[in-house]
């Protein structure tokens, strides 16, 4: 059976808080009726997941992996200009490691013909005139006679940073009236990021294993095919309701801490359940 997907920033994508009802097709390998999926509203002691890193927030939230440097402080790891279509709005970028384990951007030679509020964003990825984007990291706004300022944080993003692939300018909206300005909360200019932080996972190695209560969703392959059973490659993997971080890792064989590397911005709430219709990322090359 195969299923569309989003590819690129929305494997993760956020699909609404209505719950994923699964039937029909059997994960197990048969034609028998899919059994009906095991909410987790009530677990017992014995399945209920451990916080992420001591977390006890209750809303839904993308926790940052806890990891040690990548790189020594000061290190320079990727450098770019975003630059708008017209070449008349431009900013330079230089991302560093910090001291505290994350990355800062430098940000300089801010250049307009057209002064107007603006603002500055990370992104996974953009393209010109594209609209907002709720996984935006480091958002920072200045004003239409203002200069933005000289170092944003990039903690936001973890200790892995390299999943943001592009920096972008994007116009903010002004006091009065911006009926005039169609293009306000548009991506103006755009830079693309190369990263040269090393792969903490050089060895990672997905496996596919049987649905169960707290990882009761449907895997995909690279053609966009169901996977049933025990075989197959799994690239991709939609989020049941009552599934929860830890099974989810167990069934592709992996750990919590590398399935977060392979979706830093994987919404959880404080004790590990996934939002239900929620694309999990499962190729390292698809970060």
């Amino acid at each position: 059976m195969g299923r569309t997907r989003a590819r690129g920033a929305t494997v993760v994508a956020l699909v609404g808080m209505s719950t994923l009802l699964l039937t029909g097709c059997s994960l197990f390998g048969d034609d028998a009726p899919l059994p009906k999926p095991t909410g987790h509203a009530a677990p017992s002691a014995t399945a209920t997941p451990g916080p992420v890193d001591g977390s006890g927030a209750a809303d839904a939230t993308a926790q940052p992996v806890t990891a040690p440097q990548a790189v020594p402080p000061g290190t320079v790891v990727a450098e770019t200009d975003a630059v708008s279509k017209s070449g008349d709005t431009s900013i330079h970028v230089r991302v560093v490691a910090n001291d505290h384990g994350t990355f800062d951007a430098q940000l300089s030679g801010y250049r307009t013909t057209n002064p107007q509020p603006m603002g500055v964003q990370f992104r996974r990825t953009a393209q010109y005139g594209d609209g907002g984007d709720a996984r935006a990291v480091a958002d920072t706004r200045w004003a239409a006679d203002g200069q933005p300022p000289a170092t944003v944080s990039l903690a936001d993003a973890g200790p892995y940073p390299d999943w943001l692939h592009t920096v972008v300018l994007v116009p903010d909206q002004s006091d009065g009236d911006d009926s005039n300005r169609p293009w306000v909360h548009k991506a103006l200019a755009i830079g693309e990021l190369s990263w040269s932080i090393p792969n903490p996972e050089p060895d990672l190695h997905v496996t596919l294993g049987t649905a169960r209560p707290g990882a009761y969703g449907y895997a995909f392959d690279a053609d966009d095919e169901t996977l049933r059973g025990t075989t197959g490659t799994p690239v991709a993997y939609r989020v049941n309701e009552g599934d929860d971080q830890t099974t989810i890792a167990e069934r592709f064989g992996i750990t919590v801490s590398q399935l977060r590397w392979l979706n830093p911005s994987m919404q959880t709430d404080g004790k590990g359940w996934v939002l239900a219709g929620s694309w999990i990322n499962l190729d390292p090359a698809s970060r």
